[in-house]
């Protein structure tokens, strides 16, 4: 068969060969491997978790987050609820809200940052830390 140029199709060029096939295979093998590795590394530690609130560089409140309470500082322009081993902050005074907004952390690493209040939230455990980083 020809084509337009009046060359003849190589019939064999568009077949799969063995080197196709073994590409495909390492390809899905380090696709699956990969998946499994992160997976593995990313899992919540089994340590438990301790809530770490400072301002200004100063630890205002440790906790395990083991517990179902409500935290109050700043003479009640913030507090935090903690349940069901997650926190997240329930009430500010602060302009945005935006770290109202962050919703609930519960992994070790995580943090939320009030920044007109100069507070800092972070949860710590043994084990690695499950987000390297955030950016909102």
């Amino acid at each position: 068969m020809k084509n337009s140029l009046g060359k003849e199709e190589d019939k064999n060029f568009y077949q799969t060969t063995r080197f196709d096939l073994i590409f495909i295979i390492l390809i899905l093998f380090f696709s699956i491997a990969s998946f499994w590795v992160i997976h593995k590394r990313f899992q919540p530690s089994s340590g438990l978790s301790t809530v770490y609130v400072y301002q200004k560089d100063k630890l205002l409140e440790e906790d395990g987050l083991d517990k179902d309470k409500i935290i109050t500082i700043l003479d009640g322009k913030m507090q935090f609820e903690l349940k069901n081993g997650r926190i997240r902050v329930l009430n500010t005074d602060c302009p945005h809200h935006i770290c109202k907004n962050m919703g609930w952390i519960k992994y070790n690493g995580e943090t939320i940052v009030c920044v007109p209040n100069q507070v800092l939230i972070e949860i710590k455990s043994k084990g690695p830390a499950i987000i390297d980083a955030v950016a909102y």
